[in-house]
């Protein structure tokens, strides 16, 4: 079962908030809101890729968020975490962004 949209929120806030700073919270909350008004499988996993590509597409970061591991690609969200597509493993849970394993 997905997680509540409410929490993916929370979470992408604290993940924005460490890696990018505290000015994304409004942009998170309006992209939320339209997701919100569609009817989508997993709204929550929506929001997260939304966002991340509009960080990518406005080049406020074009590899938002960056793995740890290689620094040249973004990582890639999907059932709650993080994950480097180049190595196949999950870096870091949605909301631990800043403290994450490698």
């Amino acid at each position: 079962m997905p997680p509540d949209l409410s929490q993916v929120i929370t979470l992408l806030e604290r993940d924005a908030s460490t890696t990018l700073g505290q000015s994304y919270r409004r942009l998170i909350e309006d992209i939320a809101a339209d997701v919100r008004e569609l009817d989508v499988a997993d709204a929550g996993e929506k929001v997260v890729n939304d966002v991340q590509q509009y960080f990518q597409d406005t080049l406020v970061d074009a590899t938002w968020p960056a793995c740890p591991r290689h620094a040249r690609h973004p990582l890639w969200y999907r059932g709650g975490s993080w994950w480097c597509v180049e190595d196949g493993v999950a870096v870091a849970r949605l909301g631990e962004l800043g403290r994450t394993v490698v």
